[in-house]
């Protein structure tokens, strides 16, 4: 009986279903916030229009400047005032601490340690058993089991819920001719604003050709300002000019006549005597004296080259001097290292490779308790090794010698001065029968 009376209410196809989120809003719960008001939409709300006049856009800058320059100036004339010195008052003085005496808490911060008492023992097991994997996870089940059974029109009703979706498309259509009506009274606006315009634009013409005309008087006032000004600096120029000429023609007429005077006298009816003294005394003159000085100068010359010669001379002297004794400290100081090496155990001697050259055989180290039979080994084992062929030349050995004897102990080495350290082949052992002759005669 509910079902007929539900499906004869409404005259769609497709029964109501209920919705799964709102179609509408609470009047509470709407945030003016989230929504465009209406006059946002219209262009003389819009933020992005410009209003007002654009004169003072060029000036903005230099008032900012002007701010900040006064502000800087006034913070400049701020002088800090000095803090005033607190004087120590009577009531400062402290109270009196209390005595504290020290105890020892080291017994109580530091823990005792007492070693645990261990003992070994043996034991024999088997193997760990594989550990039975986790049982899957299984949430807890919360709530209580229940049903319930919903008829059709229980959960939606027409004429309630069709009421804020009417209410939505009014508004709407309100809202939209609002908008129309304000668009068509600005629109009117505009257009009065533009024939304003028209006939601003109209009339600026006429003032503009008054100003030219203006303008045109003040520039002939001013052109013949300066016609007069030219006319006076010309006139000036040209008195200025007759006064210079007849400065000019005075100094030239005040030595006229003594010039003329002297040029009679000096090429029209001239001296005998002057003649004679231009003609061939001064000439000769003149050679001689180019001849003198000449001949300094070749002197000078020849001064400056024998000066620069000895000078040359001196300093290569010196050079070589200066050569000499840097080769002579610097020998010094090798032998004086070479000394310090000797001192120190390490010896370095040079012997003849044969073809007169030097070899140079070290450094060896030696020491004083080293006999000096293991050091001449010592020595040779050094020849192998980094001269074979000399080796090859002394296969007995070698022997030390000391300002050309033979070395008997090893201590004589270190008193050794540079370069009396030298070396010489070993000679060939005796026979056996001249052995024995050494022998006999030793003992006789």
């Amino acid at each position: 009986m509910a079902a007929g009376q539900t499906s004869s209410t409404y005259s769609f196809s497709s029964a109501p279903k209920a919705v799964t989120r709102k179609k509408y809003r609470e009047p509470g719960d709407v945030e003016p916030g989230l929504y465009r008001n209406v006059k946002e939409t219209c262009i003389s709300w819009d933020k992005r229009v410009h209003r007002g006049n654009t004169y003072s856009m060029y000036t903005q800058n230099a008032i900012k400047e002007a701010i900040e320059t006064a502000q800087k100036q006034q913070a400049e004339k701020k002088v800090p005032r000095k803090r005033k010195v607190k004087e120590p008052s009577i009531f400062d003085m402290p109270l009196p601490e209390h005595e504290r005496v020290a105890v020892d808490l080291t017994k109580h911060l530091v823990a005792n340690e007492q070693p645990p008492q261990m003992e070994v023992m043996e034991s024999q097991t088997d193997e760990f058993l594989p550990e039975p994997p986790q049982e899957q996870y299984q949430p807890q089940r919360t709530g209580i089991d229940a049903f319930t059974q919903v008829e059709d029109g229980e959960l939606f009703d027409f004429d309630r819920e069709v009421e804020p979706i009417l209410d939505v498309l009014v508004m709407k259509t309100l809202e939209q001719s609002i908008m129309e009506v304000e668009e068509e009274h600005e629109l009117a606006a505009m257009s009065q604003f533009k024939s304003a315009w028209y006939d601003r634009q109209r009339a600026y013409p006429a003032a503009w050709r008054e100003q030219v005309e203006e303008e045109w008087v003040r520039w002939h006032e001013k052109e013949l300002v300066l016609t007069k000004a030219r006319a006076q600096k010309e006139k000036d120029a040209r008195l200025r000019l007759k006064i210079q000429a007849v400065n000019i023609a005075r100094e030239h007429l005040s030595t006229l006549v003594p010039d003329a005077k002297t040029y009679l006298k000096e090429l029209v009816f001239p001296d005998p005597d002057d003649v004679d003294i231009q003609r061939h005394f001064l000439p000769s003159l003149f050679q001689k004296v180019e001849q003198e000085v000449s001949a300094m100068k070749q002197a000078q010359s020849q001064i400056d080259a024998l000066a620069a010669e000895c000078v040359a001379k001196q300093q290569a002297t010196w050079e070589e001097s200066l050569q000499r004794q840097r080769a002579k400290s610097a020998e010094l100081q090798k032998l004086h290292l070479e000394e310090l090496q000797i001192r120190r155990g390490k010896i370095r001697i040079l012997i003849d490779d044969g073809s007169g050259n030097p070899v140079p055989v070290g450094p060896i180290q030696l020491s004083s308790a080293d006999s000096i039979e293991e050091l001449q080994r010592r020595v040779y084992a050094w020849l192998q090794q980094n001269e074979p062929k000399i080796a090859a030349g002394w296969p007995h050995g070698v022997v030390l010698k000391l300002s050309g004897e033979p070395v008997h102990k090893t201590n004589q080495l270190f008193e050794a001065k540079p370069g009396q350290i030298s070396m010489g082949p070993q000679e060939p052992p005796a026979p056996p029968e001249q052995e024995e002759e050494v022998e006999d005669l030793e003992a006789a």
